[in-house]
């Protein structure tokens, strides 16, 4: 009689054959990518599994005003499971200005294996450096992935009076409206007070932008601008008047348009924005207090493109360069420019047709004429507008308190000194510097000076501090705020500002908290020294120096010894 296998016999081979069949697909690679998006095309939902052959991470370096869709964009495709051979490729996204990056790139302390700054000058300055200094190539082509026009944002009803929308409003109009001693009045709107701006630091792309901006609008060039064009008396008066609006400057855009709206109409008229970051704005705030509204200049503006280049540096291995070659491929996908559109950008691609949010319920334009875009100067040029704005813009008077008392003592102390150190080495020859330290007493280190007589000597001084003592906090900014206050009385045409370092509440003062609140702005008073200050680690008095900064306009920072440093290079893009 035959003998049939029995049913639990049949049960152990279809397990064993599959578990054979899950294995080879593991090690396939097809299993992590069905895991990962649903097949071999498909969008990525989940964390791919590790890659039997280990992962290989590329660095992608961006500038900050795409950094919504960069960072979508990373997580989809670090999910489909991409490789190299057998490694998975994991990219890592790191954002900022650019020009702190392209000054991190020359010192060495970034290592990227792509760059994509805001817009072609970074590249022009980054390979000129490679090439005089490091004698060699920086890069060898690179790819545009969005295209952000930089306009000028303004309030709605601000724009309004200058025209808005049947006539195009332009740079010159609004230097004209900056350098109107009557402000608003001269339109119709005295309640409106006088016109005040702001646009971000020159380190960042959007602020190099727009002073590159009023050269070709002061010129009525789109392109070719000289270095002999700069030294044009007309061109110097222009960014005088305009940077004279300024009130206010930042290391990037997003902090400027948080700003106008923290503060409002009355503080800040209009500021220079890319267009994605005016479409975020009206959507996070709701068109509220107004909306803000993109003005294409008549005379032209700027297009930036955001370049992407893979960099020619030792660590850019072959695999490394396959991995971000892939990865630049996904970015001009029409998938992914699809989503750069949904996110505010203009994609590079011209086959994505423009939607939602470009339309005017986001204060944007669809149409938008760029045969006037003004071309991304040349290097030589570049360096030499940076200089001119240094040479325009209001200079500085700046009172640096810092606080000397016993909690001090050690690292908080040295750190402390260091970070002022190097804020001071930052400043300019025409601005004015004292240095005034505090615990129980007040004590005036360095009398109110021009940097270029007192330097170097403040400096010394600054590095001979030690802590000790108690802490006057409320004494120390009410003697040193009056007598800026009367300064800027007297010698008006200055950016007149004390920076406050403290790391605890006030123990010793002969002024009661309330006494001393009651005798600074009530936040009104646009036209007043600000008050920036530094909340030092865990002990400080966050609440009293916050209520400080904010009646006075400025802004607080929180900081540590760790960070101090760094802490005082943001306080500098302020001036």
């Amino acid at each position: 009689m035959e003998h049939r296998p029995k049913p639990l016999f049949w049960f152990a081979v279809v397990l064993a054959v599959a578990g054979l069949t899950a294995f080879g697909l593991y090690r396939s690679g097809l299993v992590q990518r069905f895991a990962a998006g649903g097949g071999t095309g498909g969008v990525a939902t989940k964390p791919a599994a590790p890659a039997p052959g280990g992962t290989l991470e590329v660095l992608f370096v961006s500038s900050s005003a795409k950094k919504s869709w960069v960072d979508a964009m990373v997580k989809q495709f670090n999910a489909a499971g991409n490789r190299v051979g057998r490694k998975a490729i994991v990219v890592k996204a790191s954002h900022g200005n650019s020009g702190e990056q392209l000054d991190q790139l020359k010192a060495g302390t970034i290592k990227p294996d792509l760059w994509s700054p805001g817009d072609e000058s970074w590249l022009e300055l980054a390979s000129a450096h490679w090439k005089n200094v490091k004698q060699r190539q920086f890069f060898d082509t690179s790819s545009p992935l969005v295209e952000i026009p930089l306009v000028i944002t303004m309030w709605e009803p601000m724009a309004r009076a200058l025209g808005y929308p049947a006539r195009q409003i332009g740079w010159l109009d609004v230097a004209k409206l900056a350098a109107a001693p009557k402000g608003w009045a001269a339109y119709g709107h005295p309640e409106w007070g006088k016109f005040r701006w702001g646009h971000a630091h020159p380190d960042a792309n959007s602020g190099f932008l727009a002073v590159v901006s009023e050269v070709y609008a002061a010129l009525d060039k789109t392109r070719g601008i000289t270095p002999e064009d700069l030294r044009s008396p007309r061109v110097t008066a222009f960014l005088h008047d305009f940077e004279g609006a300024v009130e206010h400057y930042g290391l990037s855009n997003t902090w400027i348009d948080d700003l106008m709206h923290a503060k409002g109409p009355g503080y800040l008229s209009a500021a220079v924005q890319y267009e994605n970051t005016i479409i975020e704005s009206n959507g996070k705030n709701a068109n509220k207090p107004f909306k803000l509204v993109a003005l294409y200049p008549r005379e032209g503006n700027v297009w930036t493109r955001h370049p992407t280049v893979i960099l020619k540096e030792e660590w850019v291995t072959e695999e490394k360069r396959e991995a971000a070659q892939q990865f630049l491929d996904f970015l001009l996908g029409r998938e992914a420019q699809v989503a750069a559109m949904e996110l505010g950008l203009r994609p590079i691609r011209k086959d994505v047709r423009l939607a939602s949010p470009f339309d005017e319920e986001h204060g944007v334009q669809v149409a938008v004429d760029a045969t006037r875009a003004f071309q991304v100067p040349d290097e030589t040029v570049l360096k030499r507008i940076r200089d001119l704005w240094e040479e325009v813009k209001v200079p500085a008077t700046l009172v640096l308190v810092l606080d000397r008392s016993n909690s001090m003592k050690g690292a908080p102390m040295d750190n402390a000194k260091r970070g002022a150190m190097e804020f001071i080495r930052n400043m300019k020859p025409r601005d004015q510097l004292a240095v005034v330290l505090f615990n129980h007493e007040i004590a005036e280190l360095v009398p109110l000076c021009a940097v270029r007589e007192c330097g170097e000597r403040s400096l010394s001084l600054v590095d001979g501090v030690f802590a000790e003592g108690n802490t006057s906090l409320h004494d120390v900014v009410s003697q040193s705020y009056r007598k800026l206050r009367e300064l800027q009385r007297a010698q008006p045409g200055r950016r007149y500002s004390i920076l406050l370092l403290s790391d605890g509440k006030d123990t010793s003062s002969r002024t009661n908290r309330n006494d001393f609140l009651d005798a600074l702005p009530s936040g009104e008073d646009y036209d007043v020294p600000k008050v920036y200050t530094i909340a030092y680690g865990a002990a400080a008095d966050k609440d009293l120096l916050a209520e400080i900064a904010n009646r006075t306009n400025a802004r607080l920072f929180t900081s540590t010894p760790e960070e101090i440093s760094k802490t005082y290079k943001e306080l500098s893009a302020n001036f």
